[in-house]
């Protein structure tokens, strides 16, 4: 077979040779394969969309069966927990944080266990709730710490595959040349009530082949995704006490609650050092969860809340493609570089002349570096200089992290040679800790002896902002460790005098 990723090809639609105006119309997102796109499934969209309400109900059910065979059996054993609790990242929808690749961190054991646990309290109720209109599986979120979008995302998409690999097959055999499918085996597509068992298929699906690897895509619904959290949430929850209180119709409970709640705020010292209710945000989300754990109906309260908003939830919730993997119109920054031809030298010379040509023509095509008004965020400047790096004698790892965080790209020949490489925004808040912190970077690898800082701005005052920041840290552009990149917006040449 052909090999499916080609020069600089970034989209779906570059690789598998389709219109991104057809993949547009048929619903789904026209995904990177170059890095995750940092979109996740949201179910209460699947709940809030009629078109998706099966998908949900299927959620519901499924953990209505965890819910009954935890309250039969004491404890399962090693094999029948992992069969029913564990399940690995999908992968293939191309979706989340990670800028190298597709390959996540999964759901995990952590996940597993929570769920698990909570079946017997927060979830003992499961599909016979009497304050919501529905069960919602993002209620996990608001108990457990460390469980947000990515989590609740991965779940929900094990729960679904089975649809989106029928969506995909349907797209792929209408709209794909041939020699671009292949019959694959998948694990745990479907679950069988009846047997209580998860079922494989075999599906028709998009080969793609990147890093020694063969593997399927998946495309997703852009109208189930969202970009920054779900819709039920924690940190939505610890931000709308009021609202939710209001939502109790039941006035002895509400009183309760509230004259619970209002107990337990803090309290401060005013400016003539008398004591006083701190109303600060700190203070009202310690005494909402000392609330919760009070009156635990609570959580109930806010998802019933939440769902009397469902229509703005499909109006306004819905990642916008176009914020979510930077698909406005690049041709011309796209085919600057598929053009350049970069010489064979060291990591740090060859990433030098990379980013000066990234330079070059990202300001030469500015205007192209605004979605609808808004500049770019990090996450899609990172993906344009992942163009960049094609044809490349020189390993450029996105994201690596070895113990002491992560930097945006280390770049390599082997052990003896490594450059780093780092992103941001002049209006990063962590910008000046992040110039002072490089020694930090150094000792992340004994090997990486350099550390090159590309800084974006997108305004007069940002462009303030760095050189006061730069003043303060002692360091100045040199086009060596420090680059800056003029993103404002050019007047066109016919309007300038």
């Amino acid at each position: 077979m052909e090999e499916t990723q080609a020069g600089n090809q970034v989209y779906f639609s570059d690789i598998f040779e389709v219109e991104h105006s057809v993949i547009e119309e048929y619903g789904a997102l026209d995904i990177s394969l170059v890095c995750d796109n940092p979109a996740f499934v949201d179910p209460f969209l699947l709940f809030a969309n009629p078109k998706y309400k099966k998908l949900h109900n299927f959620v519901i059910e499924y953990l209505r069966f965890l819910r009954n065979l935890a309250t039969r059996e004491e404890k399962l054993n090693d094999g029948t927990f992992n069969h029913y609790y564990k399940f690995p990242e999908v992968k293939e929808v191309w979706l989340g944080y990670t800028v190298s690749g597709n390959a996540g961190l999964g759901l995990g054991k952590d996940f597993a266990t929570s769920l698990y646990g909570n079946l017997h309290k927060i979830f003992s109720k499961f599909g016979d709730e009497g304050i919501t209109e529905s069960s919602h599986l993002e209620k996990l979120c608001l108990v457990e710490d460390g469980i947000g979008v990515d989590k609740i995302s991965d779940f929900t998409l094990n729960l679904i595959k089975s649809y989106l690999l029928e969506y995909t097959q349907v797209f792929a055999q209408r709209y794909l040349n041939p020699k671009y499918l292949k019959e694959f085996s998948v694990r745990k597509v479907r679950f069988n009530f009846e047997k209580g068992l998860w079922e494989d298929g075999r599906y028709m699906l998009p080969l793609f082949e990147h890093d020694n690897k063969r593997e399927f895509i998946l495309l997703v619904p852009r109208e189930i995704l969202t970009k920054e959290e779900t819709w039920i949430s924690k940190n939505d929850f610890l931000q709308n006490d009021s609202a939710i209180f209001n939502t109790i119709l039941n006035e002895e409970l509400r009183e309760k609650v509230n004259k619970f709640f209002r107990t337990n705020l803090a309290t401060k010292l005013n400016k003539k050092k008398q004591p006083e209710t701190d109303y600060s945000p700190k203070s009202r989300k310690n005494a909402l969860l000392k609330t919760v754990w009070e009156y635990p109906e609570v959580l109930d309260y806010y998802i019933k809340y939440k769902e009397q908003g469902k229509k703005d939830a499909i109006k306004y919730h819905v990642a916008d493609p176009d914020f979510v993997n930077f698909f406005p119109d690049t041709e011309a920054i796209q085919t600057e570089f598929r053009n350049q031809n970069f010489g064979r030298i060291s990591s740090l010379n060859d990433c030098i002349a990379r980013i000066s040509f990234f330079k070059k023509t990202l300001e030469s095509n500015s205007n192209a570096l605004y979605i609808k008004g808004a500049p770019l965020k990090e996450k899609q400047l990172q993906l344009i200089f992942k163009m960049t790096t094609y044809n490349s004698l020189f390993d450029y790892n996105s994201e690596v992290n070895n113990g002491h965080g992560a930097i945006d790209f280390i770049v390599s020949y082997g052990s003896a040679d490594k450059t780093g490489l780092e992103l941001k925004l002049a209006s990063n808040t962590k910008l000046k800790p992040n110039l002072l912190n490089q020694g930090r970077v150094y000792e992340v690898d004994g090997n990486l002896k350099h550390v090159i800082k590309i800084i974006f701005y997108f305004s007069d005052e940002d462009l303030g902002r760095v050189h006061r920041i730069l003043d303060e840290v002692n360091k100045v552009v040199d086009n060596y460790e420090i680059f800056l990149v003029d993103c404002r917006k050019k007047k066109s040449a016919s309007n300038q005098r």
